[in-house]
């Protein structure tokens, strides 16, 4: 008799935790990226292994804008291009980025154009990926890879029927040092009178913020591309979108989508340990991203290649469900998070004669918020505790090899930490109305981000709406006795756990162990409905052993993790060491983001942590470690050509600025305690100007990518008494080799760019 008891409680419990583990596998089978396709695949599919193929083209070295490597990849390009039967146009123009943000970013770009022409044109879709590298990586993930993708992509469409719309494809220059090459076609086509409108063109914009996973479609610009999305086969979520926009990150969609284009921009962004460093190489590439990746780009592309442009829809909300992408109008998003805020106390009040407690559901909705505080700790005090025991992690901002081991870790805290609380609620409340207080905070949260984050209310009103659903229905059919009460919660977190667990499992990637507390306190929602099912246990010391033993398997997992992250020649430890000259006092200097336990390096680094932003400003405010370094005969910045003349109290002064052969970058600052500048032109770009600090140093300055061998010319206007103090700062690949500079071991690889990594500064003042 006591077994069948013991069986009638459990059951239920069995039953809710199968659908919890059917639903998790459900949710995500879609994470996991594409089956590459072979070399045999039909021509009108698109082929992941003939577009990895191409790559030895396109990322074999590093190709940084200016370079002759990049210059080998465009001649590479434009031969491909025309091998599918297009006729590719090289576009070069010099070009600024955002002209009223310092510092502003100018510099000498090349993009390659062409078309497919649409049969009826209703508009075009413009495929965007960028073929510059970052100056000390090869790019195969960012973003060799996309454009392998878009060549093949021009294939498959050049070998069907013609679209309906004009098809374009845009390879950018300069996208790593500011959006140039996207800025540099918008200017180009603003003064030209055959633009498109800008209104009727969809942009798709092709990233990599690593080296494999599934592509996600993580930002949407403009309305009415919802069924380009569902088109495309791709993860998304208008939570990532909202999320995004708030960042301070940008792609080249954020220059077009200025411009008044629509667009998408999609991503593959696991493995971001290898992101914008030496090993972001063909070998380390994913073929089943890069499939993703085309299978994605095609099937919006041919969506939007044969649909009415001209025509805009409404705003929508929109996730990915079960391989499928959800959508309703974005002006629901408020009315559904108020119907679940109100749900909750009428649910309460009805519920009352079934057996639903008001109190005890006031209190666990009061306390709570406590687990979402605790959660957010847990993420947070862990990356400290991490980033002091390995100082290396935060050489790539939290991107480690092993990101999950770490993630388990967290998870297992958490676990712990919602059964403790879960157990003190229990002490003064039923099962059912634990459930009703946590769905009350969730109605809660769900209209704050109705408001505050429109995108992302989807995730907290749906678990409440069907939340409550499932308690009414309890309540309803079940009497107060039933076994199948205690588990409700469970079965109402079946929607948490469809909708929140794929977000989870993408952010952890997308955001690195620094951040690592966003994704923990989304997963609260996963396992607070849950919690029911510790009822059927046989007694609140087994819950309570359970809890302890979860703590401690959680400490555990990040401690014996952290001990045994170690480094080999496919995974290098980032090491971060720059050489400095200044030229003017002849003094020389290591500098290093990283501490003095650096293998290799960190013997050069015998000073004190210092900071340079006034002797060399592009390091910034941030406290470097350094040392002596022997001074090396390296070329420095010089000047040609130096005129002024004044009128009304206003300086105008011309300048030619040389930096040395094998600069990248010419950092330009100008000392603004004595004088103001008004505005400046660099090779026929303006920028703005900046207002006279006193208190201040080099406040005014712009970085010139890629300059000329025979310098740049710089217009200055500026206001002030005396000759006005420049600071040039040319930055270069690779340490000199007459000073000692240290030999990598097979295991290290310098940080990720544009961190202090691999590179010399030249520094030099002049007055004008």
């Amino acid at each position: 008799m006591q077994f069948q008891t013991t069986m009638r409680r459990r059951v239920p419990a069995l039953a809710a935790l199968l659908l919890l583990f059917l639903t998790a596998f459900a949710v995500t089978q879609p994470l996991r990226a594409s089956e590459p396709r072979p070399v045999s695949a039909p021509v009108g599919e698109f082929s992941a292994s003939r577009a990895v193929a191409l790559l030895d083209g396109i990322a074999k070295v590093p190709h940084p804008t200016g370079s002759a490597a990049q210059a080998d990849v465009r001649e590479y390009l434009v031969g491909e291009l025309r091998k599918v039967g297009l006729r590719p146009e090289v576009q070069s123009r010099v070009a600024p980025s955002d002209v009223d943000e310092l510092p502003a970013v100018v510099g000498s770009v090349s993009n390659i154009h062409a078309t497919i022409p649409g049969r009826k044109p209703t508009g075009r879709v413009l495929l965007v990926a960028h073929y510059d590298s970052v100056p000390t990586a090869p790019g195969a993930g960012d973003d060799g890879s996309n454009v392998a993708a878009i060549l093949e992509i021009a294939r498959v469409l050049k070998a069907g029927a013609q679209p309906r719309n004009d098809i374009e494809f845009l390879f950018t220059d300069g996208e790593e040092q500011g959006l140039l090459g996207a800025q540099a076609f918008v200017d180009a086509e603003a003064g030209s009178p055959r633009a498109a409108d800008p209104r009727q063109t969809v942009v798709l914009n092709m990233e990599g913020r690593g080296t494999s996973g599934p592509v996600v479609m993580f930002q949407k610009a403009g309305t009415g591309l919802t069924s380009a999305v569902r088109a495309s086969g791709a993860l998304t979520t208008s939570l990532s979108a909202a999320i995004y926009e708030r960042l301070p990150n940008d792609t080249d969609l954020t220059v077009f989508d200025e411009a008044g284009m629509r667009g998408l921009n999609f991503a593959f962004m696991e493995g971001s340990a290898h992101y914008h460093t030496a090993h972001d190489s063909i070998s380390r590439l994913d073929a089943a991203s890069v499939q993703d990746m085309g299978d994605a780009a095609l099937g919006a592309v041919r969506q939007l290649g044969g649909t009415d442009l001209s025509q805009s829809g409404p705003d929508a909300t929109y996730f990915s469900l079960f391989g499928t992408v959800v959508s309703y109008p974005a002006w629901l998003t408020l009315p559904l998070a108020l119907a679940a805020a109100l749900g909750v106390p009428l649910l309460l009040w009805l519920g009352r004669r079934r057996g639903l407690s008001p109190g005890g559901a006031g209190r666990a909705a009061l306390t709570f918020p406590l687990t979402l505080i605790g959660a957010a700790a847990i993420g947070l005090a862990g990356w400290s505790v991490l980033s002091l025991a390995r100082p290396d992690f935060a050489l790539n901002e939290g991107s480690v090899y092993h990101p999950g081991r770490y993630a388990w870790g967290g998870a297992l805290l958490l676990l712990a930490l919602l059964v403790a609380w879960y157990r003190w609620a229990r002490r003064k409340a039923s099962p059912l109305d634990i459930v009703m207080g946590v769905l009350g905070v969730v109605a809660m949260i769900a209209v704050v981000s109705a408001v505050l984050l429109p995108g992302g209310a989807y995730l907290f009103t749906w678990p409440a709406l069907i939340g409550l659903a499932v308690v009414a229905v309890t309540l309803r059919f079940t009497g107060a006795e039933s076994p199948w009460r205690a588990v409700a919660g469970a079965v109402a977190a079946v929607p948490a756990v469809a909708l929140v667990l794929p977000v989870v499992l993408l952010l952890l990637p997308a955001l690195g162990l620094t951040l690592a507390a966003a994704p923990l306190v989304l997963a609260v929602l996963l396992v607070a409905l849950s919690l029911t099912l510790l009822e059927p246990l046989p007694s609140r010391r087994a819950c309570t052993v359970g809890m302890l033993a979860t703590a401690v398997a959680g400490a555990g997992t990040l401690v014996v993790g952290t001990a045994l992250d170690g480094y080999s020649a496919d995974e290098p430890r980032p090491v971060s060491l720059g050489y400095v000259l200044e030229s003017d006092t002849g003094k020389a200097t290591w500098v290093s983001l990283g501490d003095t336990s650096q293998p290799t390096v960190g013997k050069l680094l015998t000073g004190e942590p210092a900071r340079y932003d006034d002797r060399i400003p592009p390091l910034g405010d941030v406290a470097l470690t350094n040392g002596p370094a022997k001074a090396a005969p390296l070329d420095t910045p010089r000047t040609a050509n130096v005129s002024s003349t004044e009128a009304d109290g206003i300086r105008t002064v011309r300048v030619r600025i040389q930096g040395p052969a094998d600069a990248h970058t010419l950092a330009v600052h100008a000392d603004t305690r004595a004088h103001q500048i008004l505005d400046a032109t660099i090779e026929g770009a303006k920028l703005t100007g900046g207002p006279k600090r006193p208190e201040s140093g080099w406040d005014w300055s712009f970085d010139y990518a890629a300059p000329p061998a025979d310098g740049i010319d710089l217009v200055l206007r500026t206001r002030g008494k005396g000759p006005l103090p420049i600071r040039v700062v040319s930055t270069a690949v690779g340490l000199p080799g007459e000073v000692g500079a240290p030999t990598l071991a097979a295991d290290e690889s310098w940080a990720s760019w544009p961190s202090v990594a691999g590179q010399t500064l030249v520094v030099r003042t002049f007055r004008l």
